[in-house]
């Protein structure tokens, strides 16, 4: 049996892929989890196909074809999965925006499945080779016996940073109005034996945990870290910003080699943060966090939104001397892009503001909805001023001429990395 795993790219979200990609792009997981989770029974030759760095081959035959997607490659996904069902290939999708909407992914697919895949898609392949596959699958309780370790050798060896990614726990606690994560998994974390091994598998001395929220099993993550003590690795991973004034945690991250954490901050306004249910999240406290961090050798990825309610023209303009005075040695933006059928989403839909259901435009750099303060397009503009802004030659060495010496490398990179992003935002 042929199986084609496949994740596809719109290709304006991928625009400015020509050049600098490797400074940027982690190897994905998700194709190669999936090829792990094929059943020892089944005699399979798999095909992944990370569509960002390959080409589709449509010339080959496949019995299957797994397409996971997000909501800004909906389209995309669906030309595909037209393909090759004209060529009698059985199509399965899941991911993200399938999750969300099963219906609509549904007329262009066999079978969805929804939510977690551990248990789903093995299940999905037994009962392909029977005979008798569903029309959907949706087994959400994952165990900690479920997880595996990803299938890294499909993957191309070109194209990403030489540096592995690695899962401890999924699913995050907190509900934040506009992430889908806490909806698509429940918290759940490996045993910590089979994560240390899996490290060791890796023979690398980096890595990035792809955990949502690394440190929110505190008692897990000390142990965890406690094991990569004796390993010698330099490590990153997400966190939220309260973590940073947890002693005992901060010291076994420093002790463990802890290089550089990506903290969602969001929004330098605490209404803001409080109208997303974020109110965990202190702006008042941003800039000593980001220092506690730094003073451990811990370089800090600020990550922003635009858009919220309360957001201004003048606030979102500020953006750029906001992060020169927090000290971030890297910043992210993106604008306030609801997944179809979340709870963001469905509010302002309810509220009339959301302005296209052009799938294509969900890729946190176009404007979908109406905000409150400014019209889509002045939102748009803003961002891609930032971006800009926050990118220019003196405030990229501002933020790296401090950094250690091992991290100095890794932090002008992204920062050379997501200037050139920046300055290809408006041409998307």
């Amino acid at each position: 049996m042929k199986i084609l795993l496949l994740l596809p790219w719109e290709k304006d979200y991928v625009a400015y892929r020509d050049k600098f990609s490797t400074l940027l792009t982690y190897a994905p997981i998700t194709l190669v989890t999936l090829a792990a989770l094929v059943p020892k029974e089944i005699t399979a030759d798999i095909t992944v196909c990370d569509e960002m760095v390959q080409k589709i081959d449509y010339n080959v035959r496949y019995d299957i074809v797994a397409i996971s997607f997000v909501t800004s490659s909906a389209p995309r996904a669906y030309k595909i999965a037209k393909k090759f069902k004209a060529k009698g290939s059985y199509i399965v999708f899941g991911g993200y925006h399938s999750s969300f909407m099963p219906e609509e992914a549904a007329e262009y697919a066999d079978t969805i499945i929804i939510g977690p895949s551990e248990k789903s898609f093995p299940q999905f392949l037994l009962d392909y080779m029977k005979g008798n596959p569903q029309s959907e699958y949706n087994i959400p309780s994952i165990e900690p016996t479920d997880y595996v370790v990803p299938r890294r050798d499909l993957l191309p060896k070109k194209g990403y940073l030489n540096v592995p990614c690695v899962i401890a726990s999924r699913g995050c606690k907190n509900e934040c109005e506009f992430c889908a994560i806490n909806a698509m998994d429940t918290p759940n974390s490996r045993p910590i034996a089979d994560v240390i091994d899996e490290i060791k598998s890796l023979k690398t001395r980096k890595l990035i945990f792809f955990d949502p929220n690394f440190f929110q099993n505190r008692d897990y993550a000390l142990e965890l870290m406690k094991e990569m003590e004796k390993m010698n690795i330099r490590w990153g991973s997400n966190a939220t910003v309260d973590v940073a004034f947890d002693d005992e945690l901060i010291e076994a991250a420093r002790k463990s080699g802890y290089a550089g954490v990506l903290f969602g901050l969001e929004s330098i306004n605490k209404e803001a943060l409080v109208g997303a249910s974020k109110d965990f999240n202190d702006p008042k406290q941003y800039k000593q966090a980001i220092e506690i961090m730094q003073a451990n050798n811990i370089s800090v990825n600020g990550c922003f939104v635009l858009g919220f309610d309360t957001d201004t023209k003048e606030s979102l303009h500020s953006f750029p001397e906001q992060v020169e005075y927090l000290g971030l040695n890297i910043v992210r933006y993106a604008i306030l892009t609801p997944v179809p059928n979340s709870a963001l989403f469905n509010r302002l839909d309810a509220e009339e503001r959301i302005i296209t259901r052009d799938w294509t435009k969900y890729t946190q750099n176009k404007c979908v909805f109406q905000p409150k303060n400014m019209s889509p397009e002045e939102l748009e503009e803003i961002y891609i001023k930032v971006w800009k802004d926050s990118y220019r030659w003196r405030k990229i060495w501002g933020r790296v001429k401090d950094v250690s010496l091992q991290n100095k490398m890794i932090a002008l990179g992204a920062n050379v990395g997501f200037k050139y992003v920046g300055s290809n935002v408006d041409r998307s």
